[in-house]
């Protein structure tokens, strides 16, 4: 029931039967109980209607403000925040989440030191566009593995395999983009594992030793994307018209170096992830008006993915 007060005191319009239902993941009936039981405790809904809204349409929502002890974050919860605001611009959204968390207690030393230990081996790369759904209770797991340094075990179905097994490994980080994937070492080298093909994980109790010369952003950083199987490699691309003009203003990798040649746009990257390199370079924005200068392999790589879409239509 609380849980169902915070859905509608955080809605300014109030919500409908079916809103609260998909929000609460509950039955009709058991939201309208919800409803009557907030009454009983004295949290008094009430209903609202738009201009709008058809008139058989009910909305519901707080005659007045929840008490402020039940609006206090717990520390765990003002910890996920910290992190989400690390991942915004500064735009409104970012600076409605700073007032709320200045409105908030603060966490102790310790919590703050932890915390501010896993912000740093997590890196939010690509956070527009489609994403898969992270589970919570493995995200928790993740999360005090990587504070703690302990050895997990996940059971993972890789891609094409008709199974998953179970693999122990030191959780090194967390990378977020079309997929979230937690990053993690088996044998001395940090591999990535989607999220959404994690089928379950369970600590080990077991502590391993941080590797001190490494550094989760750097390594996050040598790559185009999130992919980290191609070697780092110097490439060279050349975009004409308009796609010179769009991509004068875009910041496509930290390596990248640009300048105007031949009429048109020069970038310079070194970097892997040639996969999703190539994935950016068939926006609709640079079709037609982008060139692979370099290197050749790029180039082969590049017109046997095209290929490969072709035969897909055929």
């Amino acid at each position: 029931m609380l849980e169902l007060a915070l859905e509608l005191q955080v809605s300014s319009l109030g919500l409908t039967i079916d809103q609260l239902m998909l929000r609460t993941g509950r039955s009709r009936k058991t939201v309208e109980r919800m409803l009557k039981g907030l009454a009983e405790l004295g949290i008094e809904v009430e209903l609202s209607r738009l201009e709008s809204d058809h008139h058989l349409t009910k909305r519901w929502r707080l005659q007045a403000e929840l008490p402020g002890t039940l609006l206090m974050l717990q520390p765990s919860e003002r910890a996920a925040l910290e992190r989400h605001l690390q991942t915004l611009t500064k735009d409104l959204a970012g600076l409605a989440l700073a007032k709320l968390l200045a409105s908030q207690k603060p966490l102790s030393n310790h919590l703050a030191i932890d915390e501010e230990e896993l912000i740093n081996r997590t890196a939010h790369i690509g956070r527009t566009g489609p994403r898969t759904q992270a589970n919570r209770e493995h995200m928790a797991v993740f999360e005090r593995g990587i504070q703690g340094f302990e050895k997990l075990e996940i059971r993972y179905r890789a891609l094409g395999r008709p199974r998953a097994t179970w693999r122990k490994v030191n959780p090194l980080g967390l990378l977020f983009g079309r997929f979230g994937y937690l990053v993690a070492s088996r044998n001395g080298n940090p591999a990535t594992y989607r999220l959404d093909l994690i089928q379950d994980v369970r600590p080990t109790g077991l502590i391993f030793e941080g590797n001190t010369d490494w550094d989760m952003k750097d390594w996050a950083a040598r790559s185009f994307g999130i992919y980290h199987g191609d070697e780092i490699i110097d490439i060279r691309l050349y975009f004409s018209g308009e796609a010179a003009k769009r991509a004068e203003k875009i910041q496509f990798h930290e390596s990248q170096k640009m300048h105007r040649g031949r009429g048109g746009l020069i970038l310079k990257l070194r970097c892997q992830g040639h996969r999703e390199l190539i994935h950016e370079l068939c926006h609709p924005d640079w079709l037609g008006q982008v060139k692979i200068e370099a290197p050749e392999s790029l180039r082969i790589e590049f017109d046997n993915y095209i290929q490969n879409l072709i035969s897909v239509t055929n």
